[in-house]
């Protein structure tokens, strides 16, 4: 009769035992085919999947494709340019460099262009260009001398002949008797740089010394990693001439900036996750004394990241390095299942049962993920790819180093633990002793409460985009230098125009011309580069032949009696039209192909960029009352959106804190909830608070990191909520607390503002959110 009894007892565990293998297997099969399809994306892929554009990271405007797609032509315009600036002691020195540096360049085969020497062919063609249409392209003040005093064009022909720095020759003057063409050559000169030709390369004096200037067009993105990895190449180039020629070489361009960044993110990526798992190592070998639980706890680490990394680059198609940064982080939050589950099994002893154990902590860490995924939900359905991707990231991350404490960690940890103390055993009991007298236990958290809100009043945001991105000081300079030596600016700042044709366009374009001259003498902006500055409309260009055929009808017998001419000048060349798009087709329009934006749907558009606006709020205000013009500013737009979902975020956030608290009032009753929910919300000002005091303006991602924060906070609560052994939750809680801060404390060390800010937030939020942990403990446990 014993006997059937005991086997009768013997069924339910064996059965018991069987699941758990199935479980085990299932999530093994999963876990090969994660592997599997990583080694698809990575090593057999033929682009990377590593994605450093930081644009990538934003949102597209879906409600204007009209301004994305001129956004995306003046970006890309200026992304795939690099430009070099060289100079030496000498001027041969300096020419010598700069002819050197051209050759190098050509050389590494990452650019697939190199403009240095232009030479007598191409300054050929494109003076023939130009010449021969000069009957049909004025200059503004051309136009209107012509039209109200042509006589005074006969003047500033004999003032150019008797000054002897103007360099009239007597072929230009039988060419161009009027002097038109070379006005006009040199009003287009000015709108491209202030750089003039010498000895075949660009030149400018400045402060006394030459410098030359080099530029060159990417092969590739500035983005892709094969370009950046040219960065180093060129860095060796400008030191060989250096050595050789004792040549200063500057440079700027995209190229540049997004190389820093992704080593940025690289040494960043390296220092986070080798000093978390470090972390995590010494913390387990220190705890723990053994290599098992070592074992189980980076097994849970690395099927997390692995899940992560496959199924991101499988929905996005590529995983930003910026999502990567906060995944090496997530090192210190997925362990949190592990640790709780091993010292279950500390303090289990020669008693343990690997499934029993489980059972003991399911609760809590089930609860604990829901609370974390219900967080990262409202980064999810925010419209930010970058945003999307890190919560995605992050969730099946912590969803993977879950199932495999659940699937896996009972059957890898049958063997029981030896029989010791649990570490620290004397200072956990004190720490719970404290945690029983009420002047603790409410006055803790009220001081915690009452410290954090003291500099809430000091807080200020900031929403600028520009913080995503880290700017060495460096490379700011040079870019700066060469904007001050050219005269140009790399503005993203710029007016959309749209039309019913490209003649329409060149029209409205001209028409918009008066304005801006205005603005530009009133200071409101700097300059302006469209089109209309290159190419004339059609009705124009008609205009302006019959202006010169009219000068040309009336003062040329008083220019030849002038100047003594031989014979009466005349209009030798008919009216030769230009349309826009035999112009774009056109060698000589390549500079400026990137003002034209094309058909849009029943539309053409062009761009008017704007440089350095000091009261943008004015030509907003002028673009919003024409129909056909638009005011576009990326930064701006993107920031207003961080603005945007700043505040949207903090809606998420609240309503996500609405459905924990009604899931927690459930299980605990209410007033149990709210000591499960206290230590974090004041973990949460704690975190802002911290941040404004050491300065940190706050943004979209102290927001996110409150999410961190809540969904870190509560797991720990919810622990001593659900346990009755409290001293080994509260090791767990501390063991998964200090890689944490570990983790967070190194991203807090970051040269990218948004994601140092972001670091420091939770660094300070966790802490709190550990210390105050213990409210939570009931002298029973709810049904």
């Amino acid at each position: 009769m014993l006997n059937k009894r005991n086997s009768a007892s013997k069924l339910p565990n064996l059965a018991e035992a069987k699941t758990t293998k199935k479980i085990a297997f299932a999530w093994l099969g999963l876990v090969m085919l994660f592997i599997a399809m990583l080694a698809k994306q990575w090593l057999w892929s033929a682009q990377s999947p590593i994605e450093t554009n930081i644009l990538k990271l934003l949102p597209i405007n879906q409600q204007d494709p009209v301004a994305e797609q001129a956004f995306e032509s003046v970006s890309s315009n200026l992304s795939d340019k690099v430009v070099f600036v060289v100079t030496a002691n000498k001027d041969e020195h300096a020419f010598a460099a700069a002819s050197q540096l051209e050759q190098e360049l050509t050389q590494t085969k990452l650019f697939a262009e190199v403009v240095g020497k232009v030479s007598a062919a191409q300054q050929s063609q494109w003076a023939a260009y130009y010449f021969d249409h000069r009957y049909q392209q004025l200059t503004a003040e051309q136009r209107d001398r012509l039209a109200h005093q042509p006589q005074a064009q006969v003047q500033y022909v004999l003032q150019s002949l008797y000054n002897p720095f103007s360099g009239v020759t007597g072929q230009e003057l039988a060419s161009d008797p009027f002097l038109l063409f070379r006005d006009y050559l040199s009003q287009l000169t000015q709108l491209s740089s202030a750089f003039v030709l010498d000895q075949g390369f660009l030149t400018t004096e400045f402060e006394g010394q030459k410098y030359i200037l080099v530029s060159a067009t990417l092969n590739d993105s500035p983005y892709s990693l094969s370009a950046q990895q040219g960065v180093t190449d060129i860095l060796s180039i400008e030191h060989l001439l250096a050595e050789q020629f004792g040549a200063n070489t500057f440079h700027t361009g995209v190229l540049f900036y997004a190389q820093f960044g992704t080593e940025s993110a690289k040494s960043e990526i390296s220092t986070i996750g080798l000093f978390s798992l470090l972390g995590v190592i010494i913390l387990i070998v220190g705890v723990f004394r053994s290599a098992a639980p070592l074992s189980l706890a980076l097994l849970s680490i690395g099927v997390g990241l692995l899940s992560a990394l496959a199924l991101t680059t499988w929905i996005f198609g590529s995983v930003h390095l910026f999502s990567l940064v906060f995944g090496a982080s997530l090192i210190g939050v997925s362990i949190d299942y592990a640790f709780h589950y091993l010292t279950e099994r500390l303090a289990a002893g020669q008693k343990w049962d690997s499934r029993k154990g489980l059972k003991h902590i399911f609760t809590a860490i089930t609860m604990g993920l829901i609370t974390s995924l219900i967080g990262y939900l409202g980064m999810l359905i925010a419209p930010f790819p970058g945003l999307q991707q890190l919560a995605l990231f992050s969730s099946i991350g912590l969803i993977a180093a879950y199932a495999t404490v659940v699937a896996w960690y009972p059957v890898l940890a049958v063997k029981p633990s030896a029989d010791r103390k649990l570490p620290g055993q004397w200072f956990w009991q004190q720490w719970l002793t404290v945690w029983t007298k009420p002047a603790v236990k409410y006055g803790l958290p009220l001081t915690c409460l009452v410290a954090a809100t003291l500099p809430l009043s000091n807080l200020h945001y900031d929403d600028d985009i520009r913080q995503l991105q880290a700017m060495p000081e460096s490379l700011k300079q040079q870019e700066e230098f060469i904007t001050q030596l050219s005269g140009l600016q790399s503005s993203q700042q710029m007016l959309v125009v749209t039309a019913a044709n490209d003649e329409a366009l060149l029209q409205r374009l001209e028409a918009l011309d008066t304005q801006l001259k205005e603005w530009q003498g009133e200071g409101k902006i700097q300059g302006y580069q469209s089109l209309n500055q290159y190419l004339s409309s059609t009705t124009r260009q008609e205009q302006n032949y019959q202006l010169i055929q009219d000068l040309y009808q009336q003062q040329s017998t008083l220019l030849r009696d002038t100047l003594r001419l031989s014979e009466v000048p005349s209009l030798s060349a008919p009216l030769s039209k230009v349309t826009l798009q035999e112009y774009l087709e056109h060698t000589v329009s390549e500079p400026v192909r990137f003002l034209y934006i094309g058909k849009i749907e029943d539309k053409v558009a062009g761009v008017i960029v704007l440089n350095e606006l000091s009261q943008p709020e004015e030509i907003k205000a002028f673009a919003n009352i024409h129909s056909d013009i638009s005011y576009l500013n990326k930064a701006e737009e993107i920031s207003a959106l961080f603005a945007d979902y700043r505040v949207k975020v903090m809606e998420l956030l609240i309503a996500a804190l609405t459905v924990i608290a009604l899931l927690l009032v459930k299980r605990y009753g209410f007033k149990h909830s709210i000591k499960i929910l206290v230590p974090s919300l004041i973990a949460c000002v704690a975190g802002l608070a911290t941040a404004s005091v050491i300065g940190s303006t706050l943004n979209l991602f102290n927001l996110l990191a409150l999410i961190l924060i809540i969904g870190i906070g509560i797991d720990y609560t919810l622990f001593f909520a659900e346990k009755a052994r409290s001293q080994s939750t509260l090791l767990a809680i501390t063991l998964s607390a200090m890689t944490t801060l570990l983790s967070f404390g190194l991203l807090s060390l970051s040269q990218t503002h948004a994601i140092h800010s972001f670091g420091i937030t939770v660094l300070s939020g966790i802490f709190v959110a550990w210390l105050l942990s213990p409210m939570a403990i009931e002298e029973r446990k709810p049904s």
